[in-house]
């Protein structure tokens, strides 16, 4: 009885390995056939090689690839390098004239205590209204995180977000943003009177190569003294980067693993559709979403004065700029986009690059003297909820743009495996960007709103070095520099008030020693 047992036994096993192995096949043939389609059959070459749990990891790996989304990208990509695409063809011109923030407005809010009733300043009635937003729990924040720090020189982390200034206490970026987050709760709390602080939600994007030590890093510094629950991780999704040379080939990184990088952060609209939170923010009564790169040291995380400017204009998107410094900086210049036939053309906003602008735009000047394409982009830009809707189902019309870069990489020649190291450019990683969705915004709902470099603009992009534009070091001094212009300001009449210093902490960047203290007061 017992042999027999034993034999059923081995006999189920062999019919269950049986049916394992059958089911391989069959996905790696569905495989084959899918990527022979897309002249890709290379990409399972390593299937030939290697033990079991690494060809398996080949095929999970191609099988989570959306390769219909891959041939659309791929396509957008070969159309603009064959047809050296370029959006001058849409007539740009300079945007409609845009406010500027003036945050010496906030000087009466700062005197009255917290008394808003008598603004008369633009800038304090969109502080006000902001704060309100936050009060009645209208607003989210969204963090761009997906940056590694391989470019900041030897011993940066692996998370841009992670990288700690000297402000002077060393604190990382994400503790300096959530400490602003916090400072916003409290101040809306403060002037609403309400025993009840509302948590802003802070969606935190990260990417194949940041997520797991983002994560992990938030958890080791609980949160920042946020709440757990208001702290959303989405990751940000990827697609195979592939040979510049004609074939665009995939790229493998190994044997039994596709070179992947992040599509951009225009795939930003898909992931959250994906991810459940649009539905999940509209549910809770969001209406606007701040969306912010994480390299930024003096952004202003969940500003009132943004919320409240976007509400006031009733806009779909809101973009924050700062005038160039002079015509030849390099940066992206938001600009309106004429379209269609003369007697039916129609204004769309977008952003023009440097490399694609000629001498003539950059160097054109308004009948002020100031230079017409002056709006320069700074990644900080607000979205209805309304409008991330609607750009769920307008997601595949972001065009995909190549970025071509050095990518090193493994192939197979005449059988064996070699690392190739490349000197020059080699690869194309394919990519969306975020200020493509403005084009598919009604330009009468697209609000710009220009602000101080001085006081909301630090990128961190380079290593630390003589001359170096953009680095923690550059950043670190205009910090300290806003916090010292910050601490001068004291209150025309009447004591100091909590809101008074919760004001002057957030305005000057969150740089205090105990922000959480200082949260925590009860002066009033």
């Amino acid at each position: 009885m017992a042999r027999s047992q034993v034999s059923c036994d081995s006999n189920r096993g062999k019919r269950l390995l049986c049916g394992v192995a059958y089911e391989m096949e069959h996905k790696i043939a569905a495989l084959r056939s899918q990527l022979a389609d897309l002249g890709q059959e290379h990409v399972l070459a390593g299937l030939s090689s290697g033990d079991s749990s690494q060809r398996q990891s080949l095929v999970d790996q191609v099988s989570s690839i959306d390769l219909p989304l891959f041939r659309r990208a791929l396509a957008d990509v070969v159309r603009t390098l064959k047809g050296n695409k370029n959006r001058l063809d849409k007539q740009p011109i300079p945007p409609k004239p845009f406010p500027q923030a003036k945050w010496e407005g906030l000087h009466e809010w700062i005197s009255s205590s917290g008394d808003t009733s008598n603004e008369k300043d633009d800038t304090a009635r969109w502080w006000s209204e902001g704060l309100r937003l936050v009060a009645d729990g209208e607003v989210a924040v969204l963090v761009l995180a997906g940056g590694q720090g391989t470019r900041l020189g030897p011993g940066a982390p692996v998370a841009k977000g992670m990288l700690e200034l000297s402000v002077p206490e060393p604190k990382s970026l994400f503790q300096l943003q959530a400490e602003r987050l916090l400072l916003v709760e409290e101040l809306a709390a403060f002037v609403t009177d309400d025993t009840i602080k509302r948590r802003i939600p802070w969606l935190v994007m990260t990417s194949d190569a940041t997520d797991l030590a983002t994560r992990t890093f938030f958890e080791e510094k609980n949160f920042f003294g946020l709440e757990k629950s208001q702290v959303w991780f989405l990751k940000q999704s990827s697609l195979p980067c592939v040979d510049l040379d004609e074939g665009h080939a995939m790229l493998m990184e190994a044997p039994w693993k596709v070179a992947m990088a992040p599509a951009g952060n225009g795939a930003l609209f898909s992931d959250l559709r994906t991810a459940g939170f649009i539905k999940k923010l509209s549910s809770q009564g969001v209406k606007y979403v701040q969306v912010y790169a994480v390299d930024n040291a003096l952004v202003r995380v969940a500003d009132p004065v943004f919320y409240g400017f976007i509400h006031r204009r009733q806009a779909e998107v809101g973009v924050k700029v700062v005038s160039k410094i002079h015509a030849k900086e390099s940066v992206g210049v938001v600009c309106l986009h004429q379209e269609g036939a003369s007697n039916l053309k129609c204004e769309r906003y977008g952003v023009l690059e440097y490399s694609e602008m000629p001498e003539s735009l950059t160097t054109a000047k308004d009948n002020s003297g100031q230079l017409q394409f002056r709006a320069a982009h700074i990644c900080i830009n607000m979205f209805s909820v309304h409008y991330l809707e609607k750009l769920t189902d307008l997601d595949s019309q972001l065009e995909f743009h190549p970025a071509v870069k050095r990518i090193p990489h493994m192939r197979k020649t005449s059988g064996i495996w070699e690392t190739v190291n490349p000197a020059r450019p080699n690869g194309i990683k394919l990519e969306q960007f975020i200020f493509d969705s403005f084009q598919s915004c009604d330009s009468e709902k697209v609000a710009l709103l220009e602000v101080s470099r001085e006081e909301e603009f630090a990128p961190i992009k380079n290593a630390v070095g003589p001359g170096i534009a953009d680095t923690v070091a550059t950043a670190t001094e205009l910090l300290l520099a806003l916090k010292q212009r910050v601490s001068a300001l004291t209150p025309e009449i009447g004591a100091v008030s909590k809101g008074f210093a919760l004001l002057k902490a957030y305005a000057g960047g969150a740089t205090e020693s105990a922000t959480s203290d200082l949260v925590n007061l009860s002066i009033e």
